[in-house]
């Protein structure tokens, strides 16, 4: 039987948090971790768009890009 991943989100910051979030950046990547331990990294927009278009309500989105909101 798998063991579903509980994610403690508490400590992030919202993506809102910056007041505009530079998505089709080419140095933002987006980290997705599904509820079995997969990590899932998209870094083009094609790439980015599908991500988030498979990613389901359990599984924890990341995004991390350098600059002034440092991951």
């Amino acid at each position: 039987m798998p063991r579903f991943a509980a994610f403690d989100t508490a400590r992030l910051r919202g993506a809102s948090t910056p007041g505009r979030l530079p998505w089709s950046a080419r140095a933002v990547t987006l980290l997705r971790v599904d509820t079995t331990g997969v990590v899932d990294q998209a870094k083009t927009p094609a790439e980015k768009r599908l991500l988030l278009v498979s990613a389901t309500s359990k599984d924890l989105v990341l995004v991390a890009w350098p600059g002034q909101w440092s991951q």
